[in-house]
């Protein structure tokens, strides 16, 4: 590969440790690296560099004032430092940018799953004097790989990362993997996701949804990949790679109308094979583009009309971001979310309690689901708060009756407290990473056990 001949930033020439964030500055950034590619290589492991971009600092500060942005810059920094990985070190690169270094990640695959859960640790509230404020998070990293013939090449890649994810939308994060480009290189344009709906080439995941009263199987969230026969040897990309242009370029509209037909169809294959397990229901994610499109409404009943499948076994996950309209946008959702709603689809706020207007959702669009973001999650057992919130949002949900669901379980603990809080729903590594159809197939074989009481219909849950 050849070196690029990009501009260097200036480099501090002050102390090594930035004032502001209390971490070492980015002038020790190439040491750090080389440290980590070293060790990486012994352990035949890879070294990530990533870029943790601090989101809505200088609205901290036009708010706040600077000395409270600074601060939000020092208790990131302090946060990043409790990454539980040997070796990993964090240091101020430039303006809300931090960098974080790991070595010893075992394979891409990690290091995308660590990007994730970089994105996912700023997610919750920093507390700035009386006041708890969330900031959304952009991550961009690189891998050491060989290709690399100086670390230079690899801070510019992984700097490069940062603004695409940047450009994405708030959250979200890309790993740069030369190997993965020298292998499909970044050719993924309007025209190749075209042929790939035209070529079957998007299938579902679909990630097991658990009630928490009985450790049943109740239910499915879909999840998109896109794979490329024939193609390439990339194998199965996740949404990160591919879901940004689809929103862009508005292919988002048909190609979620394709996962709605398929989940429902899948569903309904799953009912008829097995007629005597529990009918699940299936999650589905729906972005802005697709809830103001004129066709979603009619789309969203086709898919349920010709899988022949009841409409409550279906559930369009929205986000926050998704329901940020104009006025008159507003207005089209809300006509096509309330027909839905009205025929018996139910209506689910993805991510809830990380948003600044959650409860107003909650209120305008008469919800049917909540699930509480893996951020509330990942504190249980360790912080007090987590507890509190999770507790009486649950009651709350339930007297406005909303099944609540908690993403992103991952660990015994999480699972045994989340009961005792009135949780009704579960889903996470815990129990289970997304399947396959023909796996979930294999959970559904019957037993002779009989069948639990169904919480996606339980008493609390009011008929709307």
């Amino acid at each position: 590969m050849k070196k690029r001949n990009q501009p260097k930033p200036d480099v501090p020439t002050d102390a090594s440790v930035d004032e502001v964030a209390g971490v070492p500055t980015r002038r020790d950034l190439n040491d750090e690296l080389d440290a980590a590619v070293r060790a990486s290589k012994v352990t035949s492991s890879i070294a990530l560099l990533a870029f943790v971009e601090v989101g809505q600092l200088r609205d901290i500060n036009d708010v706040y004032g600077p000395d409270t942005g600074d601060e939000l810059l020092r208790l990131a920094a302090s946060r990043l430092q409790t990454i539980d990985l040997p070796d990993t070190k964090v240091l101020r690169y430039e303006g809300a940018v931090l960098a974080v270094v790991l070595p010893n990640i075992p394979n891409a695959q990690a290091a995308e799953e660590t990007a994730r859960f970089l994105v996912e640790l700023m997610t919750k509230p920093f507390v700035l004097g009386s006041d708890q404020v969330s900031v959304s998070s952009n991550v961009g990293a690189a891998v050491s790989t060989d290709n690399y013939e100086t670390l230079d090449d690899m801070v510019y890649d992984a700097f490069q990362a940062l603004g695409q994810a940047h450009n994405a939308g708030q959250g979200a994060w890309v790993v740069h993997d030369e190997t993965k480009r020298a292998r499909h290189s970044t050719r993924i344009d309007e025209r190749r996701l075209h042929l790939a709906l035209e070529n079957n080439e998007f299938l579902l995941h679909y990630q097991p949804i658990i009630a928490l009263a009985t450790g049943e199987l109740v239910g499915v969230e879909a999840l998109i990949r896109w794979t490329q026969p024939g193609a390439t040897n990339v194998g199965v990309l996740f949404p990160h790679d591919f879901l940004p242009l689809l929103e862009k370029s508005g292919l988002i509209v048909q190609v979620g109308q394709w996962v709605a037909e398929e989940s429902c169809r899948q569903l309904a294959e799953w009912s008829k094979v097995y007629p005597t397990q529990r009918k699940l229901f299936v999650g589905c994610n729906i972005g802005a583009r697709q809830l103001t499109d004129a066709t979603f409404r009619d789309g969203i009943l086709h898919a349920v009309d010709n899988a022949g499948l009841e409409p409550s076994r279906l559930c369009l996950d929205l986000t926050e971001e998704a329901l940020r309209f104009n006025r008159y946008q507003r207005e089209t959702a809300w006509a096509s979310l309330r027909s839905l709603k009205d025929a018996g689809v139910k209506l689910g706020l993805d991510d809830f309690g990380t948003g600044m207007a959650s409860l107003s959702h909650l209120r305008d669009f008469r919800l049917d689901v909540l699930r509480f973001h893996r951020v509330f999650v990942s504190g249980l057992g360790i912080a007090r708060e987590d507890e509190i919130i999770i507790r009486h949002t649950t009651a709350m949900a339930h007297e406005l009756g909303c099944v609540t669901v908690a993403e992103g379980v991952e660990t015994e603990k999480q699972a045994a407290i989340l009961p005792s809080l009135g949780v009704d729903l579960a889903q996470g590594f815990h129990y289970g990473r997304p399947l396959t159809a023909a796996q979930v197939s294999e959970r559904l074989r019957p037993s002779d056990a009989p069948l639990p009481e169904d919480p996606w219909d339980s008493s609390h849950v009011l008929d709307t």
